[in-house]
């Protein structure tokens, strides 16, 4: 069966944006930073509103007045940008530092589902300095584990299959033939195919010469 070939992702989702879970950091991480540059700029700037407001509300004269006023909308002018700009890095901040974690979740599931479709001699190969190596490593292991039966249950029934066939050839030329254990014999042979056909299935490594 042809699989179609897989489109390559841009350059952006395989640096940095490789899965959905990052999405749901980032939303996270950026409302944390709102709220902690909130309160941040509320102890480092918003105290100093204070005393241009109760100026600018009481009666003083419209010189001192002016002063508050151009005191206030200063404080105003540099709050406000900086929320607009430290949001949106904290954000992508977040996808920075969750890629550490993402791209060998991702490589996780690729591995998965690759498993499913019965490809035994993949292996999951992260970058020094990924998150869940452990979990990797652990899941490589089971992989080879499988990998080594599938081959010795491959390599053992082609042998069976060999002798049966080879027992029936020699059974079908003598001159008296006890058909019941011919029978069997066959049906033997005939389940080895079935489980020759099944093991196609599954893509396991090259045994070492």
């Amino acid at each position: 069966m042809t699989e179609t070939p897989r489109r390559k992702p841009p350059l952006w989702q395989r640096q940095f944006y490789v899965h959905k879970i990052q999405k749901t950091y980032a939303i996270w991480f950026g409302l944390f930073m709102f709220v902690s540059s909130v309160l941040v700029f509320g102890l480092a700037f918003l105290v100093p509103f204070i005393p241009p407001a109760i100026k600018l509300a009481s009666p003083i004269t419209l010189e001192e007045r002016a002063m508050a006023a151009k005191q206030f909308l200063f404080l105003a002018q540099t709050i406000l940008p900086g929320l607009l700009v430290l949001i949106p890095t904290a954000a992508a901040f977040s996808i920075y530092l969750t890629h550490r974690v993402a791209g060998p979740l991702f490589r996780v599931e690729h591995a998965a589902r690759e498993m499913i479709r019965g490809n035994l001699a993949l292996r999951i190969r992260l970058r020094k300095g990924d998150e869940l190596q452990e979990l990797a490593g652990l899941i490589n292991e089971a992989l080879t584990n499988l990998d080594r039966a599938f081959l010795e249950i491959r390599d053992s029934q082609a042998h069976s299959r060999e002798a049966l066939s080879w027992i029936l050839d020699d059974m079908k030329k003598q001159a008296t033939v006890n058909r019941e254990v011919l029978g069997r014999l066959e049906t033997a042979l005939e389940h080895g195919e079935r489980i020759q056909e099944t093991l196609k299935r599954f893509e396991v490594s090259q045994p070492h010469a």
